[in-house]
């Protein structure tokens, strides 16, 4: 009885684990970006934020003056503008690199990786440590969880398996 208990656990765990990896894969991602100012400068932090296709990006102006979000090239991004304490949002449906900056304080640069459906984002640049938005499920917790699952089925079986 406690064999087939164990072995029904294990399995139970894995497919658990299973299920948050791929559940996973599908989802959208959002990201903030603060606009912000430091040292008499405006600034976009992160400087390059990750997305994937059909995620989010929004923009919140934290500082006292007017910004805007604009694209480099192409019309992917083109904000009206974003005064002190608005926000403005897009959403990406298509892969590929969107650099952006402010037309008001053309200094202002940032961009916006979009990243494949399921792509796991590396960690954004450093230079601003709050975080903006709630992030995803990484792929990486729930491949440990697998593992665990995995690991957990082996060992259960190794514990029951008859000595030879």
């Amino acid at each position: 009885m406690g064999r087939r208990r164990s072995v029904r656990f294990a399995a139970v765990g894995s497919v658990a684990a299973l299920l948050m990896l791929f559940g996973s894969v599908g989802a959208a991602s959002t990201q903030g970006v603060k606009i912000g100012e430091a040292g008499g400068k405006y600034h976009f932090r992160p400087v390059t934020a990750f997305v994937n296709v059909g995620g989010t990006v929004s923009w919140t102006n934290g500082s006292d003056a007017p910004h805007t979000v604009t694209s480099d090239s192409g019309t992917e991004l083109g904000s009206a503008t974003v005064n002190a304490g608005k926000t403005f949002s897009h959403t990406f449906a298509a892969t590929g690199t969107f650099p952006y900056h402010c037309k008001i304080h053309t200094y202002m640069v940032g961009k916006i990786v979009v990243l494949a459906a399921g792509v796991t984002a590396p960690p954004t640049d450093t230079a601003f440590t709050a975080p903006l938005a709630t992030p995803e499920p990484s792929g990486g917790l729930a491949l440990m969880l697998l593992l665990v699952g995995l690991g957990g089925g082996i060992l259960a079986l190794r514990r029951f398996r008859r000595p030879a």
